[in-house]
């Protein structure tokens, strides 16, 4: 599939990729130049406070399967309504 360079170095994404992918108008990439070759990938930037919530979870979680400390769910159902309650 070619495409072409564009005034103000734009590149237009074809169509079937765009919807293959589920991109939309405002999505960000990372471009990275690998020897001859470009790849764009698609990224989500967060904010550094919720960024920092997320690995003090992870970080607790992790502890919390050291020790033996994590809870152990009978059956998904026990997890999903789990997770409800913590959404709240």
């Amino acid at each position: 599939m070619l495409t072409e360079l564009k005034a103000k170095s734009q590149v237009t994404i074809p169509k079937r990729i765009v919807d293959d992918m589920g991109l939309r108008q405002g999505d960000l990439f990372e471009v990275v130049p690998t020897g001859r070759e470009i790849h764009l990938v698609p990224v989500v930037v967060w904010p550094k406070e919720k960024v920092e919530e997320l690995q003090r979870a992870a970080a607790q979680a992790r502890k919390e399967l050291e020790d033996g400390s994590a809870k152990v769910y009978d059956d998904v159902d026990e997890l999903i309504a789990d997770l409800h309650e913590v959404a709240e």
